[in-house]
């Protein structure tokens, strides 16, 4: 059986150049924002003169729209486009641990470091923090709770908005900030506070709030 060979995946050439058009003759925009008609073949040679590639960069117009470029650094150009666009496009997952307004301070503890790793890696998380049975009188705990995880996590997020009362859960929202991230990243680093987090208490995917 062959192997197959692996090769890198560069970005596709979504236009014609060089020798691929054929066309009788092209519409040429010049970097100065000039224009000029002339035959594909003259257009071709000048590009050769100028040491540049002769691009359809609107094949449908009429004549064809092309420039004189470099092939190489469009390219370039081209992958750079689209990692920012990757980059852009990149979701973030919303990570959601659940309090009481009595937590005590162990679970506290132990919960908002892990929404504080979990904003670190870029999620947006939610504290929600559930009111059971008659508990929805001390509201003002749950508040001063919600305080306090704002207070803990503004090393490496920030609060998205007022926290809000929906039936008896009070929801936070927090966002990651990548300044906040990595400044507390070097600090961990030269502090050596590099330790491994016990295992992860059960939480949610909130996606579908």
């Amino acid at each position: 059986m062959k192997k197959q060979k692996v090769t890198s995946q560069k970005p596709k050439i979504t236009y014609r150049v060089n020798e691929q058009i054929r066309v009788p003759e092209v519409r040429i925009i010049f970097q100065d924002g000039t224009q000029q008609v002339m035959q594909t073949v003259d257009a071709r040679r000048m590009a050769e003169e100028r040491n540049t590639d002769l691009i359809e960069v609107q094949p449908n117009a009429e004549p064809p729209v092309c420039k004189f470029d470099n092939l190489g650094k469009l390219l370039f150009k081209m992958a750079q486009r689209d990692k920012d666009l990757k980059k852009k496009q990149k979701t973030t997952t919303l990570k959601e641990l659940r309090f009481h307004p009595n937590t005590d301070k162990h679970d506290f503890d132990f919960k908002t470091a892990h929404l504080e790793e979990f904003l670190r890696k870029g999620n947006r998380v939610r504290a929600t923090i559930v009111f059971l049975g008659r508990s929805i009188i001390y509201k003002d705990k749950g508040l001063e709770l919600a305080e306090r995880l704002t207070e803990r996590l503004s090393v490496v997020g920030n609060r998205d908005g007022d926290p809000k009362f929906e039936g008896k859960k009070l929801f936070v929202y927090f966002e990651p900030d990548k300044k906040k991230i990595d400044a507390y990243d070097r600090i961990r680093t030269k502090t050596g506070q590099l330790e491994a987090l016990p295992d992860e208490p059960e939480e949610t995917d909130g996606n579908n709030e």
